[in-house]
């Protein structure tokens, strides 16, 4: 998943990262742990900051492309499946989409690894796409994206609580493109089932994009949960 995608993901992808990064500084302490970390873009803003990080993702080809912008320890591997150590990180991230990728049984086996490796006061941020977004604006759509000579195709197909993505990419080889195919899926992750997840934590609900308050057509929550 995304190797194909790694070298052209930051071009597509849009995600205001730096804006992420000035809203959840303040909240941030101690060493750091930022999962499904792509290619570092989170990971190198963290270090940037001063935490000294660990970033884990599934796919080798981005975690290369990660090693190349920061320093930091890197781990390969299902989110839903490592085990860190207990009481190791002063905080837990986890940015674009990241949790809309692991199934309700895989992702409340994640939370729960988390709450085992954060300190007593850590403090776990993650955001997800929204029912809305899922259900209403990709399910059923198709997109196309042009950057720079690379071309990507987005087919969405929802239903079941998940929305299947199919992405057609082409990128510049010789005289012509080369063409790569892969398949995402997302989840549709409803807020009291994630809120039903968090126990232990004061958890608080923000607008992931907008980084105010919630409302009906929200395309991002962001989840700001605090270990008591």
């Amino acid at each position: 998943m995304y190797d194909s995608l790694a070298a052209v993901y930051d071009k597509l992808i849009g995600f205001d990262y730096g804006g992420y990064m000035r809203y959840i500084s303040p909240l941030l302490h101690g060493d750091g742990l930022d999962l499904a970390c792509g290619s570092g873009n989170m990971t190198r803003l963290l270090t940037q900051e001063g935490h000294k990080m660990t970033g884990a993702d599934i796919s080798s080809a981005m975690l290369s492309l990660a090693a190349e912008r920061c320093e930091a320890t890197w781990v390969q591997g299902d989110i839903s499946k490592i085990k860190f150590p207990d009481n190791a990180y002063g905080f837990v991230t986890c940015v674009c989409d990241g949790f809309n990728y692991l199934s309700p049984r895989a992702l409340a086996r994640t939370i729960n690894h988390i709450y085992g490796c954060l300190e007593r006061g850590g403090v776990l941020i993650f955001d997800v796409s929204t029912p809305y977004k899922l259900n209403t604006l990709m399910a059923g759509k198709d997109f196309f994206y042009e950057e720079g000579g690379i071309y990507l195709g987005w087919n969405n197909y929802g239903g079941g609580g998940k929305c299947d993505v199919y992405l057609t990419l082409f990128t510049p080889k010789g005289d012509g493109y080369e063409k790569s195919e892969e398949f995402h899926r997302l989840y549709v992750h409803e807020r009291k089932f994630l809120l039903s997840l968090l126990k232990g934590f004061v958890v608080r609900v923000a607008d992931g994009e907008k980084y105010g308050k919630v409302h009906p057509r929200s395309k991002r929550w962001m989840f700001i949960c605090e270990k008591v």
